[in-house]
């Protein structure tokens, strides 16, 4: 699969275009095949090197929030995630590729009538479900969305 990596620290000249193995969900994990992914102040840290201190290193895949579709469950994971609209954070990367890995304590399914791309704004870890929440009814009687962005806090 195709990923986007970090050739070289600095600004986004130094990311590349790589072939790796797809991931496969370890216990407790799914496999999400990715159609938007979220870019985080912590990304573009990563990507300069002002975080090389803490591990990070050329190499490594930016991303730590996705939305897609589940297409594999690791063991321990209900099969019932296969094929559903999901928002994850992945942790510190993983997601600019075509498909990550996420544990299932941190996937939410994207409610229908919201895009993935929609999703992957309005989420961020923790704040999901209050970020976007539904509502009984709309004034024309019909179900309806609400969401209530949470502060603009940068990442």
């Amino acid at each position: 699969m195709r990923a986007i990596m970090i050739r070289e620290f600095g600004d986004p000249r130094g990311l590349a275009v790589t072939d790796i193995p797809d991931p496969v969900p370890a216990p407790g994990q799914v496999m999400i095949t990715v159609e938007a992914v979220g870019v985080a102040g912590v990304d573009v840290m990563i990507r300069s090197g002002a975080l090389a201190a803490y591990g990070f290193r050329e190499g490594h895949i930016l991303g730590g929030e996705v939305a897609g579709t589940v297409a594999a469950v690791g063991e321990g994971v209900d099969a019932a995630w296969l094929g559903q609209r999901v928002w994850a954070f992945t942790g510190t990367g993983g997601g600019y590729a075509e498909r990550a890995v996420a544990p299932i304590s941190e996937v939410l399914p994207v409610p229908a009538g919201l895009s993935l791309v929609d999703a992957v704004t309005l989420g961020r870890p923790g704040s999901w479900p209050t970020s976007v929440s539904p509502t009984r009814t709309s004034p024309k009687g019909r179900p309806s969305w609400c969401a209530v962005p949470p502060a603009a806090s940068g990442s």
